[in-house]
């Protein structure tokens, strides 16, 4: 079992590559029903991760106080992903922050 393939298989996900996240949100997809364990970002079942709702909202805290004082710009770039224990984008992703008057 693959989770990346999962994760990107067309059967499951309108342009699988395409990174598009308001599929997760509420409209996503148009209402698209997916079976369960689609998506596992944290894993799945009884043994998934138990910080998962933790690390869901302290990342969009994060998120929202870096968004508050910076703009980000993504800089022109190839970038590949590289699989390892979690896919990373390689060599990185090179971004302009701007601090927001």
């Amino acid at each position: 079992y693959s989770i990346y393939l999962s994760h990107r298989h067309p059967a499951y996900w309108d342009e699988p590559q395409a990174f598009r996240p308001e599929r997760f949100g509420r409209e996503g997809d148009e209402g698209k029903k997916r079976p369960s364990f689609t998506y596992l970002p944290f894993g799945g079942g009884p043994r998934n991760c138990i910080g998962a709702a933790f690390a869901q909202i302290e990342a969009k805290v994060v998120l929202a106080r870096i968004l508050q004082q910076f703009r980000l710009e993504l800089l022109p770039q190839k970038v590949h992903p590289h699989m390892g224990a979690t896919l990373e984008p390689r060599p990185g992703v090179l971004m302009r922050v701007i601090r927001k008057q």
